[in-house]
């Protein structure tokens, strides 16, 4: 979350199965399986912003929205963690360093609303911030009190925890054993000895020099968070915040432009080369091979956001790639407002089982040609997704093969266009006219 023009980060832990594994000493943590990307929503794009001057996260606010993911369809398709972000306290503790709950946002207590969660099919999620607040001195932060909250968070029934560093980055400027990785690891430390498994997110936003022009080096920013945080967290953010809290005049929101920013930094494409080894970062349990890693592991490129400044068609390619690179599928629009096309968007079970594929695989630019691109995800079973990516203005015609795809030979392959739920057959040839800023997608397989 930002605060201010500054973007906001955060840091998430659901619960799941207890696991255990053999980590390097300062990341003994044992946390949650999850063995596909996690699903939900979280307040900070809309809900927590739609009234300045107000505090719109409120019991009956988030329990309005549960009921919203229920009624439509959205839980069951797998959005099942509702998070609470930024503005969900102030930060303001009693004598005995616990954070105060207002009980005029909260009139029956956390604890009483992740159980009606829990109730409904649904997951709880929390926020907080690995300095002594959030943005700008304001908000939650932990630092002091990493494990007094985690045990908290725990004890109030949470599944899920987003660790911010937008304080903590601001306040230290990233100085030794203030960095990321350092407190991320207690955090993650502080998590592993709670009482409840919970899934933990990195969510250190800044980019290189986003802080004061100097600070953060390359190495404590998200662009670097990949090379570390598997072992301490099930999630990372890969790159800074995709938009602005979206205000009742329109302004804020998530551009199409940032999408494909925050996509090109969380797949190390040709064009950010100093990211290598990012797409072998993310997995399922047991990976890697070399060191494997009890809990799934994902890159995170940061919300959904249909309906917050995109046209149908971008957030329908924000949605494929999301899918393809194997990211956490969280909405950051309030799903009581999204139009019935976006709802059947959001809810396709054909796309969503490509960003779930149990083989964990992140998916990645296999080839491109100006603004026509072609992207490749391995699944279980030898199939294939692929996505014919159009970033430019003008409709294009856009082409691979089943051999570029690392297909077996074969005489015929099937191609399930995951949009329209048409099937065909090819000898070789994939090919599309693609619309500008769309994606046709296919899962391609052995006829």
């Amino acid at each position: 979350m930002r605060r201010r023009g500054v973007l906001y980060r955060s840091v998430v832990v659901l619960a799941g199965t207890l696991a255990l594994v053999a980590l390097p000493a300062t990341a003994n943590a044992t946390l949650a399986r999850t063995p596909v990307p996690y699903m939900g929503w979280n307040t900070y794009y809309q809900v927590g912003s739609e009234t300045p001057g107000s505090n719109n996260i409120t019991e009956s606010t988030i329990k309005s929205v549960a009921q919203s993911l229920v009624s439509t369809g959205m839980a069951n398709a797998g959005y099942t963690i509702v998070w609470l972000d930024f503005g969900w306290a102030s930060g303001a503790r009693d004598g005995n360093g616990s954070l105060i709950v207002d009980p005029t946002q909260w009139p029956n207590g956390l604890s009483a609303l992740t159980s009606y969660l829990h109730g409904l099919g649904l997951q709880a999620g929390i926020y907080t911030d690995a300095g002594t607040s959030g943005c700008s001195g304001q908000g939650v932060g932990s630092y002091g009190h990493y494990q007094q909250d985690a045990d908290q968070f725990a004890a109030w029934g949470f599944d899920a925890v987003k660790v911010d560093f937008c304080g903590a980055g601001q306040q230290w400027l990233d100085a030794p054993l203030k960095d990321p990785r350092t407190l991320y690891a207690q955090f993650s430390d502080a998590v592993a000895k709670a009482s409840r498994p919970m899934i933990l997110n990195v969510s250190n936003f800044w980019t290189p020099r986003q802080i004061n022009g100097s600070v953060p080096s390359f190495a404590d920013s998200s662009w670097d968070s990949y090379s570390w945080a598997p072992t301490y967290a099930q999630s990372w953010r890969t790159d800074t915040d995709i938009g602005f809290p979206r205000k009742p005049d329109g302004k804020g929101g998530i551009q199409f432009v940032n999408v494909l920013r925050n996509l090109s930094h969380d797949t190390g494409t040709s064009s950010n080369a100093a990211q290598p080894g990012i797409q072998t970062a993310a997995g399922p349990p047991g990976t890697p091979a070399s060191s494997p890693i009890a809990w799934g592991h994902w890159n995170d490129p940061d919300y959904l956001g249909p309906g917050l400044g995109m046209t149908d068609t971008e957030a329908q390619s924000q949605f494929s790639m999301w899918a393809m690179v194997a990211a956490p599928l969280i909405l950051g629009s309030d799903p009581r407002l999204l139009s019935t096309t976006n709802l059947k968007m959001l809810t396709n079970s054909r796309v969503i089982a490509i960003d779930q594929d149990s083989l964990g695989a992140q998916g990645y630019l296999l080839s491109k040609s100006g603004s026509a691109q072609v992207w490749l995800k391995p699944l279980a079973g030898g199939a294939r997704a692929v996505a014919l990516f159009n970033t430019g203005s003008s409709s294009q015609q856009i082409s691979t093969s089943a051999g570029a795809l690392g297909m077996p030979r074969a005489s015929r392959y099937t191609l399930l266009n995951l949009w329209t739920n048409q099937t065909s057959q090819t000898r070789s040839n994939i090919s599309a006219t693609v619309p500008a800023h769309a994606v046709v997608l296919y899962r391609v397989s052995v006829a």
